[in-house]
């Protein structure tokens, strides 16, 4: 983040009290922190919010522990938002890297469609995507008793409150995977299930109905035709980070 070299950066760091030396190794990049946050939280969405609530800028984006700016991306971000004035919610693509950081296969941000977002087949990847203080303001933040895909049921929020997104075909961040990432865990599987089944039933207003895993399939294949080779190198480099398929 530091290394970006963008003039007017507000870097806030919230940490729920880890003991695994974070905050000793945070502590000498304290001169750059705005705000640094250390206590307990009820999980990462309610983390967020406590950073957010913090926030005076108008241009708003947030890093997981295990992620990273590609250089000269914050540029790239502050140039879409004052040449698309419209735009509430602006995503890039990234790559997903290995523990050493090394980048590997690409990750993209799908064009915005609502209708494929509500059937599971429309993707933001988070780190690349920024957006304005408006559009968290009116999606009222994030929900707090999500554990496990809250920038997701952010996203859906933001769109049901009428923000306009906006992809961009440039590469703006990493996803760093590792066997403790909160990606591994077997025993958040079946909460990440429930989680997205919920926000998927929020976006289309409704109860699931009979025909809705049909679409959602239907989606899906579609989604992989078009890119089948480079879907399979994402999810083999999934297997072998996170031994398992997602």
């Amino acid at each position: 983040m530091l290394l970006q070299a963008y003039p007017d950066l507000e870097l806030i760091v919230v940490d729920g009290g880890s003991t695994d030396g974070s905050v000793e190794a945070t502590g000498k990049y304290s001169p750059w922190i705005a705000h640094w946050i250390v206590e307990g939280d009820t999980g990462p969405a309610d983390a967020l919010n406590k950073g957010f609530r913090r926030a005076t800028g108008e241009i708003l984006g947030f890093l997981n522990a295990d992620d990273f700016l590609l250089p000269a991306c914050l540029a790239g971000v502050a140039r879409e938002f004052m040449t698309h004035s419209g735009a509430d919610v602006v995503s890039g693509h990234g790559f997903l890297a290995k523990p050493s950081s090394e980048l590997g296969p690409p990750s993209f941000s799908d064009r915005w469609d609502r209708t494929k977002f509500a059937y599971g087949a429309c993707v933001l990847v988070q780190p690349a995507t920024f957006f304005r203080r408006r559009a968290f303001q009116q999606a009222e933040g994030f929900n707090d008793k999500n554990q496990t895909c809250w920038d997701m049921e952010l996203w859906a929020d933001m769109a049901l409150a009428g923000a306009a997104f906006r992809s961009v075909d440039e590469f703006w961040a990493a996803f760093r995977l590792h066997g403790n990432s909160i990606s591994r865990s077997p025993q958040l599987k079946r909460q990440r299930l429930q989680d997205t089944h919920a926000v998927l039933q929020k976006m289309k207003g409704r109860p699931e109905a009979a025909g809705d895993r049909l679409y959602s399939l239907l989606y899906r294949v579609r989604k992989f035709s078009r890119h089948p080779r480079r879907t399979l190198k994402q999810r083999l480099m999934l297997r072998s980070t996170l031994n398992r398929w997602p």
